[in-house]
C-alpha cells in the first residue's frame, strides 16, 4: 500500500503557491486542513481515503491526480475564507479611502476591491477544481451495470454474456 504524507502535500502548497510566506498562511495551517478535510475530498472524488497520524490511507493509491484535485480544494476553501476576513474588516473599518489636506494626501487600501479580488480567485479556482473533478470521475468511473447488448461478446459466430 502507498502512503503519502499529508506534510508533502502541504508543504507543495505552501511552497509552490505561497512562495513560503507565512504571511498568507503558515505550514500547519495548510497540513492540519488537508488532514481534516479528507473526508469532503472523498465525497468529491467517491474515494475513500483515510488520514491516520500524518499519513493518508488509500484504498489504492494516492497519485498526481489526487492530489492535483486535493490541493484546488485547498487553494478554493483558502480564497474563500480571504474573502470572508476581507469583508469583516470592511464592516469595522473607518469610511474614506483618500483624504488630501494640502500637499498631504492619505491612501488607504480599498479592501472592497480586495474583497473582489479573492472571491475572483476563489472562483477561478473552484472552475478549475470543477474541471478537475469531472475529469478524474469520468476517466475514474467505471460501469455499475452491463445492460442489454453492452454485456454480449462477438466471439466465433456465437453470443455469450461476459460477467
Amino acid at each position: 500500500m502507498v502512503s503519502y504524507d499529508v506534510n508533502n502535500l502541504a508543504t507543495e502548497i505552501f511552497t509552490y503557491e505561497f512562495d513560503s510566506d507565512t504571511g498568507y498562511t503558515p505550514l500547519s495551517s495548510v497540513s492540519g486542513w488537508l488532514a481534516n478535510n479528507i473526508g469532503m475530498f472523498n465525497n468529491r472524488l467517491f474515494t475513500t481515503f483515510e488520514v491516520s497520524g500524518n499519513y493518508f490511507t488509500p484504498t489504492g493509491s494516492f497519485q498526481q491526480e489526487e492530489r492535483s484535485v486535493y490541493k484546488q480544494m485547498y487553494l478554493y476553501e483558502f480564497y474563500t475564507k480571504k474573502t470572508r476576513q476581507v469583508l469583516r474588516g470592511i464592516d469595522s473599518s473607518v469610511d474614506f479611502i483618500t483624504l488630501r489636506e494640502g500637499d498631504s494626501t492619505i491612501t488607504r487600501t480599498n479592501k472592497n476591491e480586495i474583497a473582489k479580488t479573492y472571491r475572483g480567485l476563489a472562483n477561478d479556482a473552484n472552475e478549475e477544481l470543477e474541471k478537475l473533478v469531472t475529469s478524474y470521475n469520468m476517466y475514474q468511473a467505471e460501469p455499475v451495470q452491463v445492460a442489454g447488448e453492452d454485456g454480449l461478446y462477438v466471439g466465433s459466430g456465437t453470443y455469450s454474456y461476459v460477467y
